[in-house]
Parts: C-alpha cells; structure tokens; sequence
C-alpha cells in the first residue's frame, strides 16, 4: 500500500459514511465518484461504513462498484449488521434466533446462523400471535425445548406492528410465546433473550424533503411497550398473579451496535489494517470518519479517538456552534466529502 500522509510519517484513511456523504439513495453526490477514485489511484486505505443494511457485504460492494464505476471489495463494505459476524454468530449459530428486517433472511444463514427465523417466518408458526396475518392451516408450534434465543434487528421491520408484537411476545416468555410470560408472573425471573440493535441512529437522510425515521426509533418504540407491558399499571398485559406490590416496569437489556458503538469502530479499523502493509498498527494511522451525521459520524471518531469531517449533503447543515454546546466537536466541517479529500491530500 503506498503511504500518503498530511502529517508526513502516519499514513491517511478514511472511514466513509455512504447516505448524505457519498451518495443520497443510491445517486451519487456531486464529486464524490472523483474523489473516491482518487483515493483508490493514491492506495490509501478506506472503508464505507454505513449504519443501513438488509444485504450481504458482498451485494452492497457490488452496487457500490457499479455506482462509481471503480471496484469495491466487500471486506471494504461495513453494514450496520457486520459486527454480529464476531460478537453473535461464533456463539448462536446453532441456536433459534429471530430476525427483524425484511428479506435478511439471506444475511442471517450467510453469516452461520442456521436457525434464524425473520418476523414472518416465525409468524406463520405461530399464527394467534398476529392473526392478521393468520393462515387458516396453520398450525400453532410449542418451541419449548428449541426456545429463541436471541432477537437481532437487521434491518427495519416490514411491518412495524406485527414485529413489536411477536418480539414482545418472545421476551415476555423468555423465548416461546406458547409458554407463560414468566417476565410478568415471576418478579425473580430474568431476561434470558438477548437483544441486538445493529443502528442507534433515529433518523437518516433521503431524497425526501425531511429526514426518515430508522431503525433507533424502533428500538425505542420496543423499550417502550416492554417497560409497559411489564409494569403494573399496565391494565392489559399485567398478571392477576402479581402482588399489591407496585412494579414501575422493566428495561429492556439489550446491545447496540453500528455508528458510533466501539464495536463498529473496531471492525473499522481491523478492515483498514487490512488493506496496510504488515505490521501496520493505529497508531501508524492517520484516521478520518466522514459523514454528514454529527451524533454517528463525528462521535464515531470521537468514540475511537480518531479525526472526523462532519459534511453538510445530508442531514445536517446547521450551526457547529449548536454542535458545540451538545459536546459535539468535529475537527473540521465541510461542505462536502469531495472538499474533505481535497483539503487532506493537498497537506
């Protein structure tokens, strides 16, 4: 890999946000198709690291390549998901796990999970959870001794109602809704279900006028009917078996990863070594996140302790005083990521 370095010894990368920074739903935004040209010309390392996913790396990487007309290898490609590869497939690959996330079906058994089930799948299954979508030969499936071992969002739920449902239900009864909400009849009982988000953030931007809601949102949407449903002033899920005794309602354990987690961060770098010559640390690394999300992009480097270029092509163009007064300092502000590349590689 050639070294190029705006501060003489340590070689420049780049982490690079992909909606509102390189391109808004798929159309590349002006300059952005030069400038990722030109640093692949330079060989310095980059990544594309993006809090969406519902596909594989390997897909993403395709578009991608097809989008700037250059080739981007999928071990370039960071998907909100990716970082499930080594923190919940070595240890439930063999397990029942539910998924959230229209057509991630292809992604879960990609990855080793050979049990994953998506919301759908799992729904016909077990037909009185969502009878909206009931099947009139369905047949109703203890999962007693094959119980759900975790929930992971992949991606946004195709449908947000029947997904809250059966996730509720699979918490509520540790994993097989045919059995008793023991997280509501037992107030011993623990979460035995994990929970992974792979996107904090609440709102992304697209070619509508206003930011769209993601995959955050859902998960405060999910907190909130589990610390309901299992607090007793809940008139329609709390136990008749339950004491006088008051139950403010429980919070929903559970781990979030993509943009700005340390677990993101560090799949980030380990793909940028990669790409360096042997031996290659951080600390021979010049590291910059470039985005256009100030609580994603710029608390990313802020997380890892790297430099961030916060762009204003996406969702935000306000005032970096405002950011300032939220803790929020990016180390430079731009108008673009063409702009950011420019400015770096002219040092």
């Amino acid at each position: 890999m050639a070294a190029h370095s705006s501060t003489g010894a340590r070689q420049l990368a780049f982490i690079l946000d992909i909606d509102g920074c390189l391109s808004n739903e798929g159309v590349p935004i002006a300059g952005s198709k030069e400038a990722l040209h030109k640093l692949q010309s330079l060989q310095i390392p980059f990544v594309v690291c993006t809090n969406g996913g519902g596909q594989l790396e390997s897909t993403r990487a395709a578009k991608l390549s097809k989008t700037f007309d250059m080739t981007i290898s999928p071990d370039q490609v960071i998907l909100s998901h990716t970082p499930l590869r080594s923190e919940v497939v070595p240890r439930l690959k063999d397990h029942r796990v539910l998924f959230v996330g229209e057509h991630c079906g292809e992604v879960a058994r990609a990855y080793g999970l050979t049990k994953a089930e998506g919301v759908r799948e799992y729904g016909r299954r077990h037909p009185s959870l969502f009878p909206r979508r009931r099947e009139e030969d369905a047949i109703q499936i203890d999962d007693a001794d094959d119980p759900v071992k975790a929930i992971l969002f992949f991606e946004d739920p195709e449908d947000l109602g029947e997904a809250l449902q059966l996730c509720l239900d699979v918490l509520l009864t540790n994993g097989n809704p045919s059995g008793p909400r023991v997280l509501i009849d037992e107030e011993d009982a623990k979460q035995d279900v994990e929970v992974w988000f792979t996107n904090p953030d609440i709102v992304y931007s697209g070619l509508a006028k206003h930011p769209r809601l993601t995959q955050g949102s859902y998960r405060l949407c999910l907190e909130t009917v589990y610390h309901s449903a299992t607090s007793s002033t809940s008139t329609s899920y709390y136990s008749s078996k339950k004491s006088s005794t008051t139950n403010k309602g429980r919070t929903l354990h559970a781990t979030t990863v993509g943009k700005p987690t340390p677990l993101t961060g560090k799949t980030a770098l380990s793909k940028l070594l990669d790409q360096c010559p042997p031996n290659t640390t951080e600390q021979d690394l010049e590291i910059w996140t470039v985005g256009d999300n100030p609580f994603s992009d710029v608390a990313l480097a802020h997380t890892m302790g790297w430099n961030s270029a916060l762009v204003r092509t996406g969702i935000w163009n306000g005032d970096v005083l405002d950011l300032e007064k939220e803790g929020v300092r990016p180390t430079k502000v731009e108008d673009c990521f063409p702009l950011v590349a420019k400015g770096l590689l002219s040092e």
